[in-house]
């Protein structure tokens, strides 16, 4: 199954943009359809074409009690930092590195909770 994530990001203050990235690819565009179209034109190029069975994940990026604010403002700076050096062709220091893939991990956790708590919700609805 591919995985798609649809982040928003501020440009500036009054700019957003949204970054659609699947594995080592990524796209931008100013709506999250538009990011998404974009990459899946550049996975097509590529020749990596989502599978059939594709699952798409739009970050919102609003605390709740599975990613707390605080872990929000520190993947939000670390991936500045990681943007930075990736554009000055290096790399973070290991322990920043290790921090960052740690609270992306922890945000896709979040996100498999939040999804199971709507998939309960939506049995629980059911006649």
């Amino acid at each position: 199954m591919t995985t798609i994530e649809i982040i928003r990001e501020q440009a500036d203050q009054q700019n957003t943009i949204y970054r659609a990235i699947c594995g080592e690819q990524q796209a931008a565009g100013v709506t999250p359809g538009e990011a998404l179209d974009a990459l899946e034109s550049l996975l097509a190029a590529s020749g990596e074409e989502p599978e059939a069975g594709t699952v798409i994940v739009v970050q919102r990026f609003r605390p709740d009690v599975f990613f707390t604010e605080e872990q929000q403002t520190r993947l939000r700076e670390l991936m500045e930092q990681f943007r930075t050096a990736r554009d000055a062709g290096q790399e973070l220091p290991p322990e920043r590195k290790q921090e960052l893939e740690a609270l992306v991990h922890a945000e896709w956790q979040a996100a498999i909770q939040r999804a199971h708590g709507l998939l309960d919700e939506a049995e629980r609805s059911k006649p």
